[in-house]
């Protein structure tokens, strides 16, 4: 029942997805700051079952920081985590809250530069030349990852447990996610019509660190004590849960292809 709504919501959600990353612009842009807004609530929530009240204002400062990584230049970032920094920190100062003032300064950074600044570099992808063909490369790398890893662990899983934040996750299911983004890159060459380094790039990006991605969400997750960051898409959780994976590989790829290129 559950895997039967997992590909009932992929069904209906994927081509609405594709259609945004390759059309990039405001509609991208506007998807990405409402995914990020989600996913910064559904992260403070989280907090929030750690006993770490984070202020709610974080979600609107992190939108800031978000639309500032992706329409200007360094200097405004650093200007809008500056800003982040000092009203947050500002509100236990004026508000003479000493007990936990490190640990909620420390979450309210964290969940902006994990969310806000780390998505931003999906907008940044697309900016690139041949950019919709190169965000479209990593999110089937993705995708081709996360199946092959679920259905080659259901099959022949044997080595479970060497995660401790994913213990259902096997070595076997690991590994076939990596070789299987490997082999999946020879298809990026040819349809998409990406360089080699290009195309190993984003098998990196996504059969790695995709992987690594998903499992940081998993320590937090586990450390948080809940099963999902949210309930909001049946059969697959939260929206962080959805996009934790990208919020690893983006950025790698981002970095390997300013390299590469």
């Amino acid at each position: 029942m559950v895997l039967l709504k997992r590909v009932l919501v992929a069904v209906f959600f994927i081509p609405i997805l594709i259609y945004i990353f390759y059309v990039g612009n405001i509609a991208l842009a506007s998807f990405l700051a409402l995914i990020a807004l989600q996913m910064m609530f559904e992260l403070r929530e989280m907090f929030f079952n750690k006993g770490i009240v984070v202020p709610r204002i974080i979600i609107g400062l992190g939108l800031l920081v978000f639309l500032a990584s992706i329409y200007f230049g360094m200097e405004v970032i650093l200007a809008s985590l500056l800003l982040t920094f000092v009203i947050i920190m500002g509100a236990d100062l004026f508000r003479n809250r000493l007990e936990g003032a490190m640990i909620r300064g420390s979450a309210a950074i964290f969940i902006v530069v994990y969310i806000a600044v780390l998505l931003s570099s999906v907008y940044h992808i697309r900016l690139l030349e041949n950019g919709r063909n190169l965000i479209l490369s990593l999110i089937f790398m993705i995708w081709i990852t996360d199946m092959s890893a679920y259905f080659v662990g259901m099959a022949i899983g044997k080595h479970r447990g060497i995660f401790k934040s994913s213990p259902n996750k096997s070595f076997e299911g690991f590994l076939a996610g990596i070789l299987f983004s490997f082999v999946s890159s020879y298809l990026l060459i040819k349809l998409l019509g990406l360089s080699i380094p290009q195309a190993l790039a984003a098998a990196i990006s996504g059969g790695i660190f995709g992987q690594v991605g998903d499992l940081i969400e998993s320590i937090l997750k586990r450390d948080a004590g809940v099963k999902d960051s949210s309930s909001i898409l049946p059969g697959h959780g939260g929206i962080l849960d959805r996009f934790d994976s990208l919020l690893l590989a983006a950025p790698v790829f981002y970095v390997i292809l300013y390299f590469v290129k």
